[in-house]
């Protein structure tokens, strides 16, 4: 089996705007670098251009903001690079226990957040 590094890559822009990917790839942190830095000019390369389907990530728009950049670079790592996108569920995780049977178990444990609304039923 291959090993993967997993690479988080993320913007933070106006109004709170924030976006984060994880990338996974067998390849070393230097390497990574140096790919994510020619993700990155691509990006550039497409400043004002405007782009038709087909065309890289082919959504219609002009690239000239950093949610577009990032998508850019999103669609680049993946498509002419090799790289994998991760999806992390962070409220479910996955125990692994062995009983005295010499028997394994495997348990799900999930964070639910539950909302109801408050409300007084006495007079004050």
């Amino acid at each position: 089996m291959t090993e993967l590094n997993i690479f988080k890559i993320e913007y933070h822009w106006y109004e709170d705007d924030h976006e984060e990917t994880l990338l996974a790839k067998a390849i070393e942190r230097e390497d990574f670098e140096k790919e994510i830095i020619k993700a990155k000019e691509f990006a550039e390369s497409l400043r004002g251009i405007e782009i038709k389907d087909g065309e890289y990530l082919g959504k219609g728009y002009r690239v000239d903001c950093l949610p577009e950049y990032y998508e850019q670079i999103i669609w680049f790592l993946p498509e002419k690079l090799g790289y994998i996108i991760c999806h992390f569920d962070e409220r479910i995780n996955y125990s692994i226990d062995d009983q005295s049977d010499k028997k394994l178990t495997v348990t799900k444990s999930e964070q639910k957040i539950e909302r109801s609304a408050l409300t007084c039923s006495t007079q004050i």
